[in-house]
Protein backbone atom coordinates (compact mmCIF):
# COMPACT_ATOMS: atom_id res chain seq x y z
CA UNK A 1 0.00 0.00 0.00
CA UNK A 2 3.06 2.31 0.26
CA UNK A 3 3.79 1.49 -2.89
CA UNK A 4 0.68 3.17 -3.76
CA UNK A 5 1.26 6.28 -2.37
CA UNK A 6 4.88 6.85 -3.65
CA UNK A 7 3.49 6.53 -6.78
CA UNK A 8 0.86 9.00 -6.04
CA UNK A 9 2.86 11.99 -4.57
CA UNK A 10 6.38 11.31 -6.86
CA UNK A 11 4.73 14.31 -8.82
CA UNK A 12 3.85 16.41 -5.81
CA UNK A 13 6.64 15.73 -3.46
CA UNK A 14 10.41 16.89 -3.08
CA UNK A 15 12.63 14.51 -1.74
CA UNK A 16 15.09 16.52 1.04
CA UNK A 17 18.34 14.15 -0.07
CA UNK A 18 21.36 16.36 -0.65
CA UNK A 19 24.27 15.31 0.00
CA UNK A 20 24.49 39.57 15.08
CA UNK A 21 21.22 41.44 15.99
CA UNK A 22 20.31 41.43 20.07
CA UNK A 23 16.78 40.01 19.82
CA UNK A 24 14.03 40.09 22.36
CA UNK A 25 11.73 37.61 23.94
CA UNK A 26 9.33 36.17 26.10
CA UNK A 27 9.96 35.81 29.93
CA UNK A 28 8.61 32.65 30.44
CA UNK A 29 11.50 31.56 28.12
CA UNK A 30 13.89 32.80 30.10
CA UNK A 31 12.74 31.86 33.43
CA UNK A 32 11.87 28.38 32.32
CA UNK A 33 15.54 27.84 30.50
CA UNK A 34 17.34 28.71 33.10
CA UNK A 35 15.60 26.55 35.81
CA UNK A 36 16.37 23.93 33.25
CA UNK A 37 20.25 25.10 33.36
CA UNK A 38 20.62 25.13 36.83
CA UNK A 39 18.21 22.02 37.13
CA UNK A 40 21.21 20.03 34.93
CA UNK A 41 24.27 21.83 36.98
CA UNK A 42 23.17 20.78 40.12
CA UNK A 43 22.57 17.06 39.64
CA UNK A 44 26.11 15.16 40.26
CA UNK A 45 28.38 14.43 37.52
CA UNK A 46 28.35 10.76 37.03
CA UNK A 47 30.30 8.80 34.79
CA UNK A 48 32.46 5.85 34.76
CA UNK A 49 33.79 6.76 31.05
CA UNK A 50 37.72 7.65 31.60
CA UNK A 51 39.02 10.81 30.19
CA UNK A 52 41.62 11.28 27.69
CA UNK A 53 44.91 9.83 28.12
CA UNK A 54 46.90 12.19 27.66
CA UNK A 55 50.44 9.90 27.47
CA UNK A 56 48.53 8.90 24.36
CA UNK A 57 48.40 12.13 21.54
CA UNK A 58 49.68 12.18 18.29
CA UNK A 59 51.31 14.76 16.66
CA UNK A 60 51.30 16.14 13.00
CA UNK A 61 53.87 18.68 12.17
CA UNK A 62 52.83 19.63 8.98
CA UNK A 63 50.12 20.89 10.54
CA UNK A 64 51.06 21.74 14.02
CA UNK A 65 48.29 19.69 15.60
CA UNK A 66 48.19 16.95 18.42
CA UNK A 67 45.25 14.82 18.26
CA UNK A 68 43.64 11.69 19.50
CA UNK A 69 41.03 9.47 17.96
CA UNK A 70 38.53 7.12 18.49
CA UNK A 71 37.83 8.32 22.18
CA UNK A 72 34.48 6.37 23.97
CA UNK A 73 31.96 9.34 24.50
CA UNK A 74 29.22 6.99 25.72
CA UNK A 75 29.60 4.11 28.51
CA UNK A 76 27.37 1.59 26.60
CA UNK A 77 27.52 2.25 22.65
CA UNK A 78 25.00 1.02 20.28
CA UNK A 79 27.09 0.94 17.47
CA UNK A 80 31.30 1.50 18.43
CA UNK A 81 31.71 2.42 14.27
CA UNK A 82 29.95 5.58 15.35
CA UNK A 83 30.20 6.77 19.06
CA UNK A 84 33.53 8.09 19.29
CA UNK A 85 35.13 11.10 18.71
CA UNK A 86 38.63 12.81 18.25
CA UNK A 87 40.00 15.66 19.52
CA UNK A 88 42.24 18.05 17.37
CA UNK A 89 44.37 20.59 19.21
CA UNK A 90 46.87 23.39 18.19
CA UNK A 91 50.43 22.42 19.05
CA UNK A 92 50.93 25.60 20.75
CA UNK A 93 48.49 24.79 23.40
CA UNK A 94 50.30 21.90 24.47
CA UNK A 95 53.29 21.75 26.66
CA UNK A 96 54.31 18.09 25.04
CA UNK A 97 57.00 15.05 25.77
CA UNK A 98 58.01 12.96 22.90
CA UNK A 99 57.68 9.14 24.22
CA UNK A 100 59.76 7.68 21.64
CA UNK A 101 57.28 5.44 20.26
CA UNK A 102 55.29 7.79 17.72
CA UNK A 103 52.56 8.86 20.90
CA UNK A 104 53.49 12.18 23.16
CA UNK A 105 52.74 12.54 26.79
CA UNK A 106 50.70 16.17 27.18
CA UNK A 107 49.23 18.86 29.02
CA UNK A 108 47.51 21.53 28.30
CA UNK A 109 49.76 25.12 28.79
CA UNK A 110 48.32 27.47 30.63
CA UNK A 111 48.43 30.87 29.20
CA UNK A 112 48.95 30.05 25.84
CA UNK A 113 47.88 32.09 22.89
CA UNK A 114 47.16 31.28 18.90
CA UNK A 115 45.33 34.28 17.54
CA UNK A 116 42.79 35.75 19.24
CA UNK A 117 42.50 32.73 21.98
CA UNK A 118 44.40 31.30 24.56
CA UNK A 119 44.25 27.87 25.88
CA UNK A 120 41.49 28.01 28.40
CA UNK A 121 38.89 30.60 26.56
CA UNK A 122 39.46 28.61 22.64
CA UNK A 123 36.08 28.16 20.71
CA UNK A 124 35.52 24.71 20.07
CA UNK A 125 33.90 23.41 16.91
CA UNK A 126 31.90 20.42 16.44
CA UNK A 127 30.96 19.60 13.10
CA UNK A 128 28.15 17.44 12.13
CA UNK A 129 29.08 15.87 8.86
CA UNK A 130 25.19 13.99 8.66
CA UNK A 131 23.81 15.07 4.73
CA UNK A 132 20.35 13.74 4.22
CA UNK A 133 20.71 12.73 8.06
CA UNK A 134 22.94 9.84 7.09
CA UNK A 135 25.63 8.83 10.31
CA UNK A 136 29.06 9.76 10.27
CA UNK A 137 31.48 7.47 10.97
CA UNK A 138 33.78 8.01 13.38
CA UNK A 139 37.68 9.17 13.21
CA UNK A 140 39.68 5.88 14.81
CA UNK A 141 42.98 4.92 14.16
CA UNK A 142 42.79 1.90 11.88
CA UNK A 143 41.12 4.17 9.32
CA UNK A 144 42.97 4.57 6.01
CA UNK A 145 45.04 7.51 5.59
CA UNK A 146 43.48 8.60 3.11
CA UNK A 147 40.50 9.05 5.11
CA UNK A 148 41.99 11.27 7.61
CA UNK A 149 43.92 13.25 5.24
CA UNK A 150 40.63 14.44 3.60
CA UNK A 151 39.02 16.24 7.06
CA UNK A 152 43.46 17.90 7.64
CA UNK A 153 43.49 20.61 5.45
CA UNK A 154 39.43 21.49 6.81
CA UNK A 155 40.87 21.33 10.33
CA UNK A 156 43.83 22.89 9.60
CA UNK A 157 41.49 26.30 9.25
CA UNK A 158 40.24 26.17 12.64
CA UNK A 159 43.29 25.01 14.60
CA UNK A 160 45.64 27.58 12.65
CA UNK A 161 43.36 29.94 13.76
CA UNK A 162 43.55 28.99 18.20
CA UNK A 163 40.44 26.83 17.96
CA UNK A 164 40.09 23.24 18.85
CA UNK A 165 38.30 20.79 16.67
CA UNK A 166 36.49 17.65 18.06
CA UNK A 167 34.85 15.64 15.18
CA UNK A 168 32.16 13.28 16.69
CA UNK A 169 30.81 10.50 15.09
CA UNK A 170 27.49 9.48 15.25
CA UNK A 171 24.43 6.85 14.25
CA UNK A 172 21.83 7.69 11.23
CA UNK A 173 18.59 7.48 9.78
CA UNK A 174 18.63 3.73 9.81
CA UNK A 175 19.12 3.76 13.23
CA UNK A 176 15.70 5.91 13.55
CA UNK A 177 15.52 9.21 15.15
CA UNK A 178 16.58 10.44 17.77
CA UNK A 179 19.86 8.39 18.03
CA UNK A 180 21.94 10.99 15.70
CA UNK A 181 21.27 13.87 18.34
CA UNK A 182 21.54 11.60 21.10
CA UNK A 183 25.13 10.70 20.14
CA UNK A 184 25.84 14.50 19.17
CA UNK A 185 24.34 15.27 23.08
CA UNK A 186 26.36 12.63 24.66
CA UNK A 187 29.59 14.04 22.33
CA UNK A 188 28.85 17.72 23.83
CA UNK A 189 28.03 16.09 27.74
CA UNK A 190 31.43 14.32 27.03
CA UNK A 191 33.72 17.06 25.99
CA UNK A 192 32.14 19.56 29.29
CA UNK A 193 32.81 16.40 31.35
CA UNK A 194 36.66 16.56 30.15
CA UNK A 195 36.32 20.15 30.43
CA UNK A 196 39.15 20.13 32.97
CA UNK A 197 41.89 17.74 30.46
CA UNK A 198 41.27 19.29 27.18
CA UNK A 199 42.16 22.54 25.96
CA UNK A 200 39.40 24.92 24.78
CA UNK A 201 36.30 26.01 26.79
CA UNK A 202 33.77 23.53 26.75
CA UNK A 203 30.72 26.68 27.00
CA UNK A 204 31.75 27.55 23.89
CA UNK A 205 30.85 25.04 21.56
CA UNK A 206 29.79 25.62 18.26
CA UNK A 207 28.15 23.48 16.32
CA UNK A 208 27.90 22.74 12.21
CA UNK A 209 27.01 21.30 9.55
CA UNK A 210 24.94 21.48 6.04
CA UNK A 211 22.00 20.47 4.96
CA UNK A 212 20.86 17.05 7.47
CA UNK A 213 24.29 17.99 9.25
CA UNK A 214 23.09 21.15 9.11
CA UNK A 215 19.01 20.07 10.61
CA UNK A 216 20.93 18.11 13.57
CA UNK A 217 23.04 20.71 14.61
CA UNK A 218 20.23 23.25 14.67
CA UNK A 219 18.17 20.49 16.11
CA UNK A 220 21.26 19.85 18.75
CA UNK A 221 21.05 23.85 19.20
CA UNK A 222 17.54 24.12 20.08
CA UNK A 223 17.10 20.93 22.50
CA UNK A 224 19.72 21.84 24.78
CA UNK A 225 19.41 19.73 28.25
CA UNK A 226 15.71 18.32 26.83
CA UNK A 227 14.31 16.12 29.30
CA UNK A 228 12.76 14.23 26.52
CA UNK A 229 16.50 12.72 25.70
CA UNK A 230 16.76 11.49 29.23
CA UNK A 231 16.04 8.12 28.41
CA UNK A 232 17.99 7.56 25.44
CA UNK A 233 21.10 9.01 26.74
CA UNK A 234 20.79 6.71 29.69
CA UNK A 235 20.43 3.78 27.59
CA UNK A 236 23.88 4.51 25.52
CA UNK A 237 25.36 5.86 29.03
CA UNK A 238 26.12 9.22 28.51
CA UNK A 239 27.73 11.36 31.35
CA UNK A 240 24.62 12.38 33.60
CA UNK A 241 24.68 16.09 35.67
CA UNK A 242 26.34 17.97 32.81
CA UNK A 243 24.88 20.07 30.33
CA UNK A 244 24.56 19.37 26.77
CA UNK A 245 23.93 23.28 25.71
CA UNK A 246 25.63 24.34 22.88
CA UNK A 247 27.03 28.12 22.56
CA UNK A 248 25.96 28.94 18.61
CA UNK A 249 25.44 26.67 15.80
CA UNK A 250 26.15 27.24 11.73
CA UNK A 251 23.68 25.57 9.56
CA UNK A 252 23.62 25.93 5.73
CA UNK A 253 20.64 24.75 4.05
CA UNK A 254 19.16 22.86 7.24
CA UNK A 255 16.61 20.47 6.27
CA UNK A 256 14.52 21.07 9.79
CA UNK A 257 10.64 21.21 10.77
CA UNK A 258 10.02 17.55 8.83
CA UNK A 259 6.70 18.09 10.29
CA UNK A 260 5.45 21.00 7.98
CA UNK A 261 8.05 21.05 5.33
CA UNK A 262 5.69 18.97 2.76
CA UNK A 263 2.70 21.45 3.31
CA UNK A 264 5.34 24.34 2.92
CA UNK A 265 6.76 23.10 -0.10
CA UNK A 266 3.55 22.85 -1.83
CA UNK A 267 2.32 26.68 -0.42
CA UNK A 268 5.33 27.92 -2.11
CA UNK A 269 6.08 25.58 -5.14
CA UNK A 270 3.23 23.54 -5.79
CA UNK A 271 2.51 26.55 -8.45
CA UNK A 272 5.08 25.30 -10.65
CA UNK A 273 4.07 21.93 -11.29
CA UNK A 274 2.90 20.59 -14.56
CA UNK A 275 0.89 17.62 -15.59
CA UNK A 276 -0.84 16.46 -12.44
CA UNK A 277 -3.48 14.27 -12.18
CA UNK A 278 -6.57 15.24 -10.44
CA UNK A 279 -5.40 13.43 -6.92
CA UNK A 280 -2.10 15.06 -7.13
CA UNK A 281 -3.47 18.83 -7.67
CA UNK A 282 -5.74 18.05 -4.54
CA UNK A 283 -2.66 16.85 -2.48
CA UNK A 284 -0.93 19.63 -3.06
CA UNK A 285 -3.92 22.38 -2.82
CA UNK A 286 -4.53 20.88 0.09
CA UNK A 287 -0.89 20.68 1.58
CA UNK A 288 -0.86 24.52 0.63
CA UNK A 289 -4.09 25.33 2.90
CA UNK A 290 -2.87 23.34 5.77
CA UNK A 291 0.39 25.76 5.72
CA UNK A 292 -1.95 28.47 5.84
CA UNK A 293 -3.52 26.94 8.46
CA UNK A 294 -0.46 26.60 10.50
CA UNK A 295 0.95 29.54 9.93
CA UNK A 296 -2.29 31.30 11.38
CA UNK A 297 -1.70 29.59 14.79
CA UNK A 298 1.55 29.24 14.93
CA UNK A 299 1.93 32.79 16.59
CA UNK A 300 5.23 33.99 14.11
CA UNK A 301 5.75 37.68 14.75
CA UNK A 302 7.47 40.70 12.79
CA UNK A 303 10.37 42.68 14.60
CA UNK A 304 7.55 45.39 16.24
CA UNK A 305 5.46 42.23 17.64
CA UNK A 306 3.03 42.08 14.73
CA UNK A 307 1.07 39.20 13.86
CA UNK A 308 2.58 37.03 10.76
CA UNK A 309 -0.55 35.82 8.66
CA UNK A 310 -1.96 34.71 5.57
CA UNK A 311 -5.08 35.51 3.79
CA UNK A 312 -7.20 33.91 0.78
CA UNK A 313 -6.48 35.81 -2.51
CA UNK A 314 -7.55 35.42 -6.07
CA UNK A 315 -3.86 34.84 -7.30
CA UNK A 316 -3.15 31.36 -5.58
CA UNK A 317 -4.03 29.59 -2.28
CA UNK A 318 -3.60 31.82 0.45
CA UNK A 319 -0.92 33.92 -1.35
CA UNK A 320 -1.68 37.30 0.47
CA UNK A 321 -1.77 38.76 3.79
CA UNK A 322 1.37 40.12 6.50
CA UNK A 323 3.66 36.69 6.01
CA UNK A 324 3.62 36.34 2.93
CA UNK A 325 4.53 40.01 2.45
CA UNK A 326 7.58 39.08 4.81
CA UNK A 327 8.30 36.19 2.83
CA UNK A 328 8.71 38.18 -0.36
CA UNK A 329 10.40 40.75 1.44
CA UNK A 330 12.98 37.96 2.14
CA UNK A 331 13.27 36.98 -1.29
CA UNK A 332 13.62 40.47 -2.43
CA UNK A 333 16.29 41.06 -0.36
CA UNK A 334 18.44 38.09 -1.38
CA UNK A 335 18.34 39.56 -5.04
CA UNK A 336 19.09 43.17 -3.54
CA UNK A 337 22.22 41.97 -1.72
CA UNK A 338 22.93 40.09 -5.34
CA UNK A 339 22.84 43.40 -7.27
CA UNK A 340 24.91 45.41 -4.27
CA UNK A 341 27.65 42.43 -4.10
CA UNK A 342 28.15 41.68 -8.18
CA UNK A 343 30.40 43.21 -10.13
CA UNK A 344 28.79 42.61 -14.06
CA UNK A 345 30.95 43.51 -16.07
CA UNK A 346 33.36 40.83 -14.10
CA UNK A 347 35.23 38.56 -16.61
CA UNK A 348 34.86 36.03 -14.05
CA UNK A 349 31.32 35.74 -14.08
CA UNK A 350 30.21 32.65 -16.14
CA UNK A 351 27.90 34.61 -18.24
CA UNK A 352 28.94 38.66 -18.03
CA UNK A 353 25.70 40.52 -18.44
CA UNK A 354 27.26 43.63 -18.52
CA UNK A 355 25.27 45.64 -16.20
CA UNK A 356 23.03 44.87 -13.54
CA UNK A 357 19.81 45.89 -15.55
CA UNK A 358 21.73 43.37 -17.88
CA UNK A 359 21.12 40.31 -15.44
CA UNK A 360 17.57 41.92 -14.60
CA UNK A 361 16.40 41.23 -18.22
CA UNK A 362 18.07 37.80 -18.23
CA UNK A 363 15.28 37.09 -15.37
CA UNK A 364 12.81 38.79 -17.29
CA UNK A 365 13.49 36.77 -20.46
CA UNK A 366 10.42 34.72 -20.34
CA UNK A 367 8.40 36.56 -18.48
CA UNK A 368 8.46 40.30 -16.50
CA UNK A 369 8.53 39.82 -12.82
CA UNK A 370 11.15 41.53 -11.86
CA UNK A 371 11.63 45.74 -11.70
CA UNK A 372 14.19 47.55 -11.59
CA UNK A 373 15.10 50.63 -10.11
CA UNK A 374 18.62 51.49 -11.28
CA UNK A 375 19.22 55.03 -9.62
CA UNK A 376 18.92 52.67 -6.16
CA UNK A 377 20.03 49.95 -7.85
CA UNK A 378 16.96 47.87 -5.71
CA UNK A 379 14.46 45.53 -7.53
CA UNK A 380 10.99 44.34 -6.37
CA UNK A 381 9.77 41.10 -7.69
CA UNK A 382 5.86 40.70 -8.47
CA UNK A 383 4.71 37.58 -6.58
CA UNK A 384 6.01 35.11 -4.91
CA UNK A 385 4.54 32.13 -7.74
CA UNK A 386 6.25 34.16 -10.00
CA UNK A 387 9.36 33.79 -8.43
CA UNK A 388 9.13 30.03 -7.88
CA UNK A 389 8.22 29.55 -11.66
CA UNK A 390 11.55 31.59 -12.68
CA UNK A 391 14.15 30.20 -10.10
CA UNK A 392 12.48 27.91 -7.79
CA UNK A 393 10.42 24.79 -9.70
CA UNK A 394 9.39 21.92 -7.74
CA UNK A 395 11.07 19.05 -8.52
CA UNK A 396 9.32 16.38 -10.07
CA UNK A 397 9.40 12.88 -10.14
CA UNK A 398 11.34 12.49 -6.82
CA UNK A 399 9.83 11.22 -4.00
CA UNK A 400 8.23 13.70 -0.89
CA UNK A 401 9.48 14.36 2.71
CA UNK A 402 7.02 11.31 3.89
CA UNK A 403 7.68 8.29 1.67
CA UNK A 404 9.76 5.44 1.13
CA UNK A 405 13.36 6.22 0.69
CA UNK A 406 12.72 9.21 2.15
CA UNK A 407 12.71 10.98 5.29
CA UNK A 408 10.20 8.69 6.50
CA UNK A 409 13.12 5.92 7.05
CA UNK A 410 14.15 8.92 10.00
CA UNK A 411 11.41 7.98 11.75
CA UNK A 412 11.38 4.01 12.26
CA UNK A 413 12.54 2.14 14.84
CA UNK A 414 15.53 0.78 13.72
CA UNK A 415 14.26 -2.21 12.28
CA UNK A 416 15.11 -1.27 8.49
CA UNK A 417 11.50 -0.34 8.03
CA UNK A 418 10.40 3.78 7.88
CA UNK A 419 7.31 5.53 9.45
CA UNK A 420 5.09 7.88 7.75
CA UNK A 421 4.93 10.76 10.53
CA UNK A 422 3.88 14.02 8.56
CA UNK A 423 0.11 14.14 10.83
CA UNK A 424 -0.65 16.98 8.10
CA UNK A 425 -0.31 14.93 5.13
CA UNK A 426 -1.83 11.54 6.53
CA UNK A 427 -5.06 13.82 8.01
CA UNK A 428 -5.33 15.61 3.62
CA UNK A 429 -5.43 11.76 3.09
CA UNK A 430 -7.87 10.59 5.12
CA UNK A 431 -9.97 13.74 3.68
CA UNK A 432 -9.48 12.70 0.55
CA UNK A 433 -10.09 9.32 1.10
CA UNK A 434 -6.83 8.04 -0.39
CA UNK A 435 -5.67 4.39 -0.48
CA UNK A 436 -2.14 5.12 1.66
CA UNK A 437 -4.34 6.82 4.51
CA UNK A 438 -4.19 3.58 6.54
CA UNK A 439 -0.36 3.12 6.60
CA UNK A 440 -0.44 5.90 7.85
CA UNK A 441 -2.99 6.00 10.56
CA UNK A 442 -1.05 2.51 11.64
CA UNK A 443 2.70 4.01 11.71
CA UNK A 444 0.96 6.89 13.85
CA UNK A 445 0.44 4.60 16.40
CA UNK A 446 3.81 3.29 16.68
CA UNK A 447 5.91 3.90 19.71
CA UNK A 448 10.24 2.87 19.85
CA UNK A 449 11.83 0.71 22.63
CA UNK A 450 11.59 3.82 25.03
CA UNK A 451 7.61 3.91 24.50
CA UNK A 452 7.99 7.20 22.77
CA UNK A 453 5.43 7.90 20.28
CA UNK A 454 5.88 8.41 16.76
CA UNK A 455 5.00 12.22 17.58
CA UNK A 456 7.03 12.98 20.20
CA UNK A 457 10.09 11.83 18.37
CA UNK A 458 9.06 14.29 16.11
CA UNK A 459 8.72 16.73 18.53
CA UNK A 460 12.27 16.03 19.55
CA UNK A 461 13.52 16.46 15.91
CA UNK A 462 11.68 19.66 15.42
CA UNK A 463 13.66 23.29 16.59
CA UNK A 464 10.48 25.11 16.48
CA UNK A 465 8.70 22.76 19.11
CA UNK A 466 10.90 23.93 21.35
CA UNK A 467 11.49 27.91 20.01
CA UNK A 468 7.81 28.41 19.42
CA UNK A 469 6.15 30.17 22.56
CA UNK A 470 2.17 28.72 21.20
CA UNK A 471 4.35 24.78 20.92
CA UNK A 472 4.70 22.67 24.46
CA UNK A 473 8.21 22.23 23.99
CA UNK A 474 8.84 25.89 24.52
CA UNK A 475 10.84 26.56 27.64
CA UNK A 476 11.72 23.48 28.54
CA UNK A 477 15.04 23.56 26.46
CA UNK A 478 18.37 25.15 26.84
CA UNK A 479 18.64 27.35 23.73
CA UNK A 480 22.18 28.21 22.03
CA UNK A 481 22.82 32.04 22.07
CA UNK A 482 24.36 32.28 18.64
CA UNK A 483 23.00 31.31 15.39
CA UNK A 484 24.57 31.71 11.61
CA UNK A 485 22.05 30.41 9.07
CA UNK A 486 22.71 30.33 5.44
CA UNK A 487 20.78 28.77 2.84
CA UNK A 488 20.57 29.04 -1.37
CA UNK A 489 17.63 30.51 -2.36
CA UNK A 490 17.52 28.34 -5.78
CA UNK A 491 17.44 24.82 -3.81
CA UNK A 492 14.95 22.35 -4.57
CA UNK A 493 15.06 20.81 -1.25
CA UNK A 494 13.26 23.04 0.72
CA UNK A 495 10.71 26.15 0.49
CA UNK A 496 12.56 29.47 1.67
CA UNK A 497 10.08 29.84 4.68
CA UNK A 498 11.79 26.10 6.34
CA UNK A 499 14.90 28.57 6.99
CA UNK A 500 12.88 31.74 7.16
CA UNK A 501 10.89 30.26 9.85
CA UNK A 502 13.88 28.78 11.62
CA UNK A 503 15.06 32.65 11.80
CA UNK A 504 11.62 34.30 12.93
CA UNK A 505 11.31 32.08 15.74
CA UNK A 506 15.09 32.28 17.22
CA UNK A 507 14.88 36.17 16.58
CA UNK A 508 12.46 36.63 19.00
CA UNK A 509 13.01 34.16 21.74
CA UNK A 510 14.93 35.58 24.91
CA UNK A 511 17.87 33.32 25.26
CA UNK A 512 19.14 33.96 21.99
CA UNK A 513 21.77 36.90 21.68
CA UNK A 514 23.11 36.63 17.91
CA UNK A 515 20.79 35.47 14.68
CA UNK A 516 22.78 36.04 11.72
CA UNK A 517 20.26 35.25 8.67
CA UNK A 518 20.59 34.90 4.85
CA UNK A 519 19.06 33.72 1.85
CA UNK A 520 21.66 33.94 -0.95
CA UNK A 521 20.83 34.46 -4.29
CA UNK A 522 22.10 32.15 -7.75
CA UNK A 523 22.97 29.73 -4.71
CA UNK A 524 21.44 26.54 -4.22
CA UNK A 525 21.92 23.43 -1.88
CA UNK A 526 25.13 24.42 -0.81
CA UNK A 527 27.39 26.25 1.45
CA UNK A 528 25.82 29.12 0.90
CA UNK A 529 27.94 32.54 0.99
CA UNK A 530 27.32 35.84 -0.34
CA UNK A 531 30.75 36.59 -0.51
CA UNK A 532 34.24 35.08 0.23
CA UNK A 533 34.51 31.00 2.05
CA UNK A 534 32.37 29.55 4.12
CA UNK A 535 34.73 28.19 6.62
CA UNK A 536 36.52 31.67 6.62
CA UNK A 537 33.30 33.07 7.20
CA UNK A 538 32.07 31.04 10.02
CA UNK A 539 35.50 31.49 12.02
CA UNK A 540 35.00 35.70 11.28
CA UNK A 541 31.77 34.99 12.52
CA UNK A 542 32.43 32.94 15.78
CA UNK A 543 35.42 35.63 16.77
CA UNK A 544 32.24 38.54 16.39
CA UNK A 545 30.32 36.02 19.12
CA UNK A 546 33.42 35.80 21.78
CA UNK A 547 34.11 39.96 21.45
Amino acid sequence: MKKVLSLALSAVMITAFAGCGQNSGSKASQTKTTAQTEAATTIAVKSDLPKPDNSKWQYLPNEKIYYQLGIDYCEKPADEKYEKLSVFVPADYMDAADNGDGTYTCSVKKGAKVGSYTSADAPIVLPVETPSYYAAEALTSDMPENALNYFLDKIKEYTSQGMVYIFPGCRGIDEGAPSGVTDLKAAVRYIRYCDDELAGDANRIFAFGMSGGGAQATILGASGNSELYDPYLKEIGAVQGVSDKVAGVMAWCPITDLDTANAEYEWMMGCTRKDRSAEENAISDELAKAFAEYINQAGFTDKDGNALTLTESKEGIFQAGSYYDYIKGVIEGSLNHYLSDTVFDSPDLKNSYGSAQGYIDSLNKDKKWVTYDKATNTAVISSIADFAKACKNASDNQFGFDTPQSENNLFGTGDGKGSHFDKILGDILTKLNNDAAADFAEDFKKTDAQDSTLEQRVNMYTPLYYLMEKREGFGTSDVAEYWRIRTGIKQFNTSVTTEANLALALEHNSDVKNVDFETVWEKGHEEAERTGDSTENFIEWIGTCMQ
